[in-house]
């Protein structure tokens, strides 16, 4: 696979309480920049998210070996960075699918 961009994840620590009992509100980072095919949908592609229909931008497609330790489950938001490290900005994920035979994950915001 051609990696032509990075991918990193929105991870949510959970709440808390501290050693005296007071609440830890929940903190959000973006894990380390990920290496992906990053490819720009150019057709008309529309998904239903939420009751609401989503205009999709891009396609991101990821080795499956680089996210083993990546928890996906709660996966809303990525940031995406192009081939030289500039910012494509942060996205909703309308949709995430495991291709079973290439044993990669896709993602389309």
């Amino acid at each position: 696979m051609v990696n032509t961009g990075y991918i990193a994840f929105l991870q949510e620590t959970p709440s808390g309480f501290d050693e005296n009992g007071n609440p830890i509100a929940a903190a959000k980072s973006f894990s380390a920049n990920v290496p992906c095919n990053l490819e720009v949908i150019t057709r008309e592609y529309k998904l239903l998210v939420h009751g609401q229909y989503m205009q999709a931008r891009y396609s991101i497609v990821i080795d499956n070996f680089r996210i083993a330790a990546i928890d996906l489950s709660s996966l809303k938001e990525i940031r995406l960075q192009d081939s030289k490290m500039n910012e494509l900005g942060v996205f909703q994920v309308q949709n995430k699918e495991f291709l079973n035979i290439t044993n990669r994950l896709k993602i389309t915001v």
